[in-house]
């Protein structure tokens, strides 16, 4: 809640929402906005350190499951990791970010949970993010 604002006359008809000294005709930013500024400064944002990680696979178009010998060794050898070992993961099939209600993951395991499997070339990407600090 915003503390309220205080209105001091320094002209005549003129109203402000600042402080006014009296003793220099200095006008002050309103107290609430110190406040708020020097809380600001206080505090300290941190930046969180990641490791980011990803099973590549294309689809063949009649699969809905796919394990850890299905990945595409061109882009890396990671494997469907354990989702308890990482903070979250995110599956993305031609490049659109899918819904966690039409997938599984289990370590070595991605079940697709849609009626259909995604179209033969499709390139399917679980990303896996663990946050370190």
């Amino acid at each position: 809640m915003i503390a309220k604002k205080e209105i001091t006359k320094v002209n005549p008809g003129i109203n402000h929402c600042c402080h006014h000294c009296d003793h220099c005709s200095q006008i002050f930013p309103p107290k609430w906005l110190i406040e708020l500024l020097l809380a600001s400064q206080c505090k300290q944002e941190k930046v969180l350190k990641t490791d980011l990680l990803q099973y590549n696979a294309v689809s063949d178009g009649k699969k809905f499951i796919y394990t850890d010998s299905d990945e595409e060794l061109d882009y890396g050898k990671t494997g469907i990791l354990d989702p308890k070992e990482v903070s979250f993961y995110n599956l993305f099939i031609n490049g659109v970010l899918q819904p966690a209600t039409l997938y599984t993951v289990s370590k070595g395991v991605l079940a697709l949970n849609c009626s259909e499997p995604p179209i033969a070339g499709a390139v399917i990407i679980l990303q896996f993010v663990k946050v370190i600090g």
